[in-house]
């Protein structure tokens, strides 16, 4: 069993035979929202193969995962319209709470016609058969494009793009196929390229959205009901402490229409202040927004701006951060393969603080950045850990635009 933020799920293996005995005992769960799951082809264990790297398929292959949520991340999860494992929340869902989950994956050791469901039990079935297509259609893709507002149909493209992991982190995105929706709306992509892709879908006069991605690595049936929105403009500027423009600040503008969900727009350049510490965004989706700024060196106190769009007279002002480098000092000690130092606030983490955990490198070091001014408290310890490991801890000022160094004496 496994864990990512606000999500519990336990992978599993087994015939048909101990998946009905499976199911038997999920019908009695005393939950709102019990939900099973039917997939084409083989699972593959998230934490046995995080990256789904198809040369360890083998060794993670699973016949059924159960899923749980913990409440205040479904909220969440629910808040925004997407799950965090990335499906659509079904807005209708929202007074049953977070289901509890099965997904079935009947290529492997289960076949469909074999299971048994109990009654009580919603089934959505995601198999291509279940959608008038064939194992021979491969991956097919498929959604409806309406206007969030109307809830008409619109003449859209779906543009499918292949993800390419860059060397510094960040990803570069390049056409692989694409569809065109007709005048209902509706668009469909047969034979999807393997790999790793991320599907946009865009309208003349709106703002375009990606809508999902996904690893393609066999066929299956995936859908992407997609609501889009018109454009407004949003900008500004961003000045220092002392009033003076500030260029090359990232400007960060997430939006939630009115009963849309997050609306997350495929950006190929990120916003940036320029000399005069002025920025400006025209194609920002008509909503609710949050806007956040980040430059290396500086902080802006206070949480994210909320603002409804468009808004072209945001004033924001940041102030340099301070670093922390800090040196483990192993001697006489044998080094542990991993070596963890964390960083918390002088009398305890609390919301809206910084703090922050990191891993020392081959030199020992760890090295801490963009810290709000104040007083703070480092310790040390291997992981895992017992109490005694843990280094004396070692209360530091941070200034702004200092860097305070500080060693370590491992235990």
């Amino acid at each position: 069993m496994g864990q990512v933020p606000g999500i519990w799920h336990a992978d599993c293996r087994g015939d048909a035979k101990a998946f009905n005995l499976v199911l038997e005992n999920f019908a009695k769960v005393e939950v709102k929202s019990k939900l099973l799951v039917v997939h084409n082809g083989i699972g593959n264990s998230e934490w046995l193969n995080i990256s789904n790297d198809p040369k360890r398929r083998e060794a993670a292959k699973i016949d059924w995962m159960f899923t749980t949520w913990q409440v205040e991340d479904w909220k969440r999860d629910w808040k925004r319209g997407r799950s965090g494992r990335g499906e659509k929340v079904d807005p209708k869902d929202a007074e049953d709470g977070p289901p509890a989950q099965i997904d079935v994956y009947t290529g492997g050791n289960i076949k469909w016609a074999d299971v048994r469901v109990p009654p009580g039990l919603k089934v959505k079935d995601m198999r291509l058969e279940a959608h008038g297509y064939t194992q021979a259609d491969g991956v097919v893709l498929e959604g409806k494009v309406v206007d969030l507002v109307t809830k008409k149909p619109l003449s859209a493209m779906m543009r499918l793009e292949h993800v390419e992991p860059q060397p510094k982190g960040e990803h570069k995105y390049v056409y692989a196929a694409g569809a065109v929706s007709g005048v209902g709306g509706h668009w469909v992509l047969k034979k999807a390229p393997a790999g790793w892709h991320r599907i946009v879908i865009e309208a003349p006069g709106y703002v375009p959205r990606e809508v999902g991605g996904d690893i393609f690595d066999q066929p299956k049936w995936q859908s992407y009901d997609t609501e889009l929105v018109r454009g407004a403009l949003v900008a500004g500027r961003v000045t220092d402490e002392a009033g003076q423009p500030l260029a090359d600040v990232v400007v960060r503008i997430d939006v939630r229409p009115e009963g849309g969900g997050y609306y997350a727009v495929p950006r190929t350049e990120p916003i940036k202040t320029g000399k005069d510490g002025r920025f400006r965004a025209e194609e920002v989706p008509l909503g609710k927004a949050t806007l956040s700024v980040a430059r290396p060196g500086y902080i802006r106190r206070g949480p994210e701006l909320s603002f409804t769009t468009p808004k072209s007279d945001v004033e924001l002002r940041m102030f340099k951060a301070g670093r922390v480098e800090v040196t483990v000092d192993f001697t006489g000690k044998v080094r542990p393969e991993e070596y963890l130092v964390q960083i918390d606030p002088k009398g305890g983490s609390k919301i809206g603080s910084w703090g922050g955990v990191s891993r020392a490198n081959d030199n020992n070091q760890v090295t801490f950045e963009n810290i709000p001014p104040g007083r703070y408290v480092l310790v040390g310890r291997p992981n895992p850990t017992s109490e005694r490991q843990r280094t004396a801890p070692v209360t530091i000022d941070v200034k702004g635009g200092e860097t305070a160094k500080v060693t370590l004496k491992a235990k």
